[in-house]
């Protein structure tokens, strides 16, 4: 990035250590999810209404898949075959 500006906020270290803290999981840091949130403004035009924190069963299959814990299928058919076994 050549013209690259620099942003300080004011936040509760509290706050900015819990973030962090969440983010680090994700493998964002704080500087990375900040500006993913302004190029989201600036794709939207708007204020972001909604931040998607994933549901107990997404966070699940997202663990799964990551640990390659995953189904092969050659096609749908034998995709429910396996999932119904």
């Amino acid at each position: 990035m050549a013209n690259e500006a620099i942003i300080n906020i004011r936040v509760d270290e509290s706050i900015k250590n819990k973030a962090s803290k969440i983010l680090a999981e994700s493998g964002l840091t704080t500087s990375t999810a900040i500006r993913l949130f302004l190029l989201k403004v600036i794709k939207d035009k708007a204020f972001p209404a909604e931040l998607l924190i994933p549901n107990t069963m997404t966070e699940r299959a997202m663990k799964a898949a990551l640990a390659g814990k995953t189904v092969k299928a050659k096609n749908l058919e034998d995709l429910f075959k396996k999932l119904n076994a």
